[in-house]
């Protein structure tokens, strides 16, 4: 399913630009200079559908969030990581119908659910993917979500909470990481038949994370140099799903990163590009709207930070379980959203940023919240901050969104 030039030579005005798989094209057209983002489009735009086509041929996948520690605690299982938010580019209005009509979601019900929901209701009987891995601590709305789909026929596993609270250390850290490791060999008995794992595979698959998350901070650190090479939905997909599940496919992923930072590393600086780039920092979630950031490059920004952006490294000198689990609790990115607060304004100071987009999706609730708090929070310290919410269904975004990411960006375009 690869994208060919063929594909491609009709997607020249982003005006006209009507879906997701639309999108993709076109930014692979606006990447024609670079190989290697590319071929990382590539993966972007065939990573469920070439997911689904492999399990119908026996390879094992299973739906999952694919954000965290599933991905290479599956692929140590020998299990393809699908992840459900991924879905969201291929639904359609009807989808959020379906979760509401015959599901009966309330109509304020997050998009992600709903659009979610109506996708895996899609594939019902179809022969494709029909494992779910939820987790009790994605949000109330995907809770009632595994147990409709359960009745349904779905066989449907959530693992226990596993955030952290700010003050949690000592033995309290202890318990929750043995709960964790615990919570690990219940997966692999429910998706095995065995209470166990691969010591060896699991710390491969480690290993690879560690090389994959050293190798995304040379990126991060390059494009401080080339901050237009890679524009904002490339980097966004890449760093916010890329880097967690490799699109399904790590040996080619790994390939077009270390592709990618070569073609960074021999390119020359351009002063010019420089002088006018507007650093943002990205903090929510992968909205579906891909419009956003096209809209993002249109008006002049570069989106240089994002919330996701990779710090610790998955420790060496343990067991990889237990590593694993460590990782989780240990590397700031779990559970209050003081935690989230502090890695945006860790991103803020490292890039000299000009201001925030904080995105989030309509009718999540906590998420919400949590946009204001920060907003609030970043304000008073001086820093922009432009607080969107959209729907996670394929689809343009509205006119009054793209219109606020311009005024936004023109507006620190002039304070420069």
């Amino acid at each position: 399913m690869s994208l060919n030039a063929a594909e491609i030579v009709d997607y020249t005005d982003p005006e006209t630009i009507a879906t997701q798989r639309d999108y993709v094209l076109y930014s692979k057209q606006v990447h024609s200079y670079s190989p290697a983002i590319q071929k990382i489009l590539d993966l972007i735009n065939d990573y469920v559908p070439d997911a689904e086509a492999a399990f119908r041929a026996g390879a094992p996948a299973i739906w999952t969030g694919g954000y965290s520690w599933e991905p290479p605690f599956l692929y140590s299982l020998g299990i393809t990581p699908v992840s459900y938010q991924e879905m969201g580019r291929y639904g359609f209005r009807e989808d959020m119908l379906v979760a509401e009509d015959y599901y009966q979601f309330p109509v304020e019900t997050c998009s992600m659910v709903k659009c979610a929901v109506g996708q895996w209701h899609k594939r019902l009987n179809t022969g494709t993917i029909n494992r779910i891995l939820g987790s009790a601590s994605s949000c109330e709305p995907f809770n009632l979500a595994w147990e409709v789909l359960r009745k349904e026929g779905y066989d449907v596993f959530t693992n226990e909470v596993l955030y952290r609270g700010p003050s949690v250390n000592g033995e309290r850290l202890e318990q929750l990481v043995q709960l964790m490791m615990e919570n690990l060999l219940d997966i692999a008995e429910w998706l095995t038949g065995k209470r166990e794992i691969d010591e060896a595979a699991l710390r491969r698959e480690l290993d690879r994370k560690n090389r994959l998350l050293v190798k995304f901070k040379r990126i991060l650190e390059l494009r401080l140099s080339h901050p237009f090479y890679m524009k904002t939905l490339a980097i966004i997909l890449t760093l916010n799903v890329g880097l967690n599940n490799y699109f399904g496919k790590p040996e080619p992923f790994e390939a077009a990163i270390d592709e990618l930072i070569e073609e960074l590393e021999k390119r020359p600086i351009n002063q010019e590009e420089l002088k006018r780039v507007v650093p943002l920092v990205w903090a929510g979630g992968t909205g579906q709207e891909f419009g956003v950031y096209e809209a993002i490059d249109l008006a002049g920004g570069a989106l240089l930070g994002l919330r996701g952006t990779p710090f610790k490294l998955v420790r060496e000198d343990i067991p990889p379980l237990e590593a694993l689990a460590r990782y989780l609790y240990e590397n700031g990115r779990a559970g209050a959203g003081v935690f989230t607060r502090d890695i945006i304004e860790s991103e803020v100071e490292r890039l000299k940023a000009k201001g925030i987009i904080l995105y989030g999706y309509i009718g999540c609730s906590f998420a919400s919240v949590d946009r204001e708090m920060w907003r609030r929070y970043f304000h008073a310290k001086g820093h922009p901050c432009l607080n969107l919410e959209g729907t996670f269904q394929t689809g343009l975004p509205s006119g009054q969104v793209l219109t606020r990411i311009k005024a936004f960006v023109e507006m620190l375009l002039a304070d420069r």
